[in-house]
């Protein structure tokens, strides 16, 4: 389960209430205290088939060591089947804002006994530890072909950046900086030269211009979460905003939403083949959550909502024509309580089917990021996806977190093809950065395990071919926690670039020499691509 602070590549974390943290670790035993019998275990493996699938697809027991499931995981689903205290430990409840009112029953829906009976399953059926997988390359550490740029602006609270864009026409780097609430533009040089102030973090940096390789001013569309950390007041937005490159200058303008729950993207595309972009937002909120779309009236300005789906933590959305009928359709990476890509497609006329599930996830995978790119030439879109949000309610590195790809099989079936571990991945993004025909991946970690692996925090795979990729890691990386990514040809030589933004203060502990570097380190780094060079 994702419990969330941003959303896709350009956006943040997620992250858990110290509260219940703090709960959590003094939940050191949940155990019987004397031994269940086989019956028992068989008993708690029939009801947890019944308990366990209320409210997400059934998490299998393999999924999690046993520490983690009887500590951590099952004291915060218990809460939602009414067990507030079991054998002495207090289970930890939420007291944010906006809750939904039957969000823990009045009364328990399983007995005591029953409850440890589904305890005792997943302590016997859970692994000791969980097994990490050996990757059949080592990440390598060397620049190949990106230069390193960083700005040397810095300010006295440290770098939070929870959003970033690249403009080439302009040559200017947009980002947002939750430490001050800004909305900052950086020039070509890298210098600082305006900001806005904005009410809240933005999650989300569209540009809305059609070609933004030409110079020119620059229609925005700005996504404000509201809250970083998990909750369901009515903070978010989003907003119509402009910079003008000539004047210098960025300007607010309007809301196209506002008091919805916490928001991570939002874009533009004609949806109800009117002609006019219409809007497409994704509220992830927490224990509530919409996806939806707001129709164009004209001049920008939306109509009411169409809810696309109530499930909350919709994190990211891709609009794609998907079976080529020529009506856009919005595919959907949610990554809450049930954590899955839909497919919404579009009938015309701005309705939409039900979601369709593409692919499906544990409920602890972690979803964190997706796009579509063909992979292997067949003209049919392939999935590109992140596993790696690990500020939820099992914070131990999980052997399924990484970079996947999924291939299409041209009837909208999508089969793992390939896969590399990543603690703690967070975005990856294909492009052929080398022009040699076929897509490379660059991608990030913010939940990389710093003290082992800590050139998980970006990877650059080379493709090699036949899904075969070698990982690079840039020594410059080191010098940041990387949160948001973007990709684009920024420099005009024809080969694309990559930005990285700073979120220096994450949610897990690290070595203090590693936070104080990432605390007093840039806003972003700029991996200028010389690939040209060598070609």
């Amino acid at each position: 389960m994702t419990v969330s602070l941003l959303s896709s590549c350009s956006q943040s974390s997620k992250k858990k209430n110290a509260s219940e943290q703090n709960q959590q670790k003094e939940s050191s035993s949940v155990q019987a205290s004397t031994a269940p019998t086989e019956a028992d275990i068989a008993k708690g493996k029939q009801l947890s088939k019944i308990y366990c699938v209320r409210c997400h697809v059934y998490p299998k027991p393999s999924l999690l060591d046993k520490k983690t499931w009887v500590n951590q995981t099952l004291p915060n689903m218990g809460t939602r089947l009414g067990i507030f205290k079991h054998n002495g430990v207090k289970y930890p409840i939420e007291h944010t804002a906006n809750l939904p009112k039957d969000l823990y029953p009045d009364t328990a829906l399983i007995s005591d006994a029953n409850w440890q009976k589904i305890l005792d399953y997943y302590h016997s059926a859970a692994p000791q530890k969980l097994k990490m997988p050996k990757p059949d390359k080592k990440i390598k550490t060397d620049p190949l072909f990106f230069t390193a740029h960083t700005s040397d602006f810095r300010e006295q609270a440290p770098p939070m950046v929870t959003s970033i864009r690249l403009d080439p026409g302009n040559k200017t780097i947009y980002l947002g900086n939750a430490s001050d609430k800004k909305f900052m533009v950086f020039n070509n040089q890298l210098k600082f030269t305006d900001y806005l102030h904005v009410t809240s973090p933005i999650a989300d940096i569209h540009i809305l211009n059609d070609d933004i390789s030409k110079p020119g001013k620059r229609d925005l569309l700005l996504t404000y979460i509201g809250d970083l950390q998990p909750s369901d007041a009515h903070k978010g937005s989003v907003m119509r905003s402009s910079y003008n490159p000539k004047t210098k200058e960025a300007h607010a303008g309007y809301y196209v939403a506002n008091h919805i729950e916490r928001t991570v993207e939002s874009q533009m595309a004609d949806l109800d083949g009117d002609g006019k972009a219409d809007y497409l937002i994704n509220e992830f909120g927490h224990r509530k959550g919409h996806l939806f779309w707001e129709k164009n009236l004209g001049d920008g300005k939306p109509s009411k909502e169409h809810i696309l789906t109530d499930t909350p933590g919709c994190i990211r959305s891709v609009i794609k024509d998907l079976n080529d009928d020529g009506k856009p359709d919005v595919i959907a990476l949610c990554a809450q309580s049930d954590e899955a890509i839909y497919l919404f497609q579009n009938q015309g006329n701005g309705q939409f089917s039900a979601p369709k599930t593409l692919v499906q996830f544990p409920v602890v995978a972690g979803s964190s990021y997706f796009e579509m790119d063909d992979f292997n030439g067949d003209g049919h879109p392939d999935i590109l996806y992140t596993s790696g949000d690990n500020a939820d309610y099992s914070t131990i590195y999980k052997p399924y977190h990484g970079v996947y790809i999924y291939l299409n099989d041209g009837k909208g079936n999508f089969k793992k093809a390939w896969f590399y571990h990543i603690n703690g991945a967070y975005c990856a993004k294909a492009r052929d950065f080398d022009k040699d025909g076929d897509l490379d991946i660059a991608s990030i970690s913010f939940f990389a395990d710093y003290r082992h692996r800590p050139q998980e925090g970006f990877v650059y795979f080379q493709n090699d071919g036949n899904l075969s990729f070698t990982p690079y890691h840039h020594p410059a990386a080191d010098n940041g926690r990387w949160i948001s990514m973007d990709v684009a040809d920024w420099t005009g030589n024809g080969y694309d670039d990559i930005v990285l933004g700073n979120f220096s203060v994450g949610p897990t502990e690290v070595a203090q020499s590693l936070q104080n570097k990432w605390t007093h380190g840039p806003h972003f780094l700029l991996l200028e691509n010389h690939a040209g060079k060598n070609n």
